[in-house]
């Protein structure tokens, strides 16, 4: 017995991961900031390297936790609704969901 969800339940979750998303990105809670680079470090061998390698990650996480969870909520709402809708025009047996 292979019953499918209703066809507009991933619209559903998509706007729903999409919503969530957005709150996320607009409520940025101080506490979940992540501190600022140090400027100007020095250091030889390990100590430098060591350095870098801190910068190059701080260079891209986000300044707030809560906005790179809600980024990839918003990617995950948005690419599931357009996989959703594109769905509509493909072939019933080329169907994703």
């Amino acid at each position: 017995m292979n019953r499918r969800p209703p066809r507009h339940s991933p619209f559903a979750v998509g706007a729903i991961l999409l919503g969530i998303g957005v709150l996320l990105r607009l409520w940025r809670p101080s506490f979940l900031d992540l501190p600022e680079r140090p400027r100007g470090r020095s250091g030889r061998g390990l100590t430098a390297a060591a350095h870098r390698t801190q910068d190059g990650i701080a260079a891209v996480l986000p300044g707030n936790l809560t906005g790179g969870v809600g980024r990839s909520l918003i990617l995950l709402g948005a690419g599931l609704i357009a996989l959703r809708a594109l769905d509509e025009i493909v072939d019933d047996d080329q169907r994703l969901f």
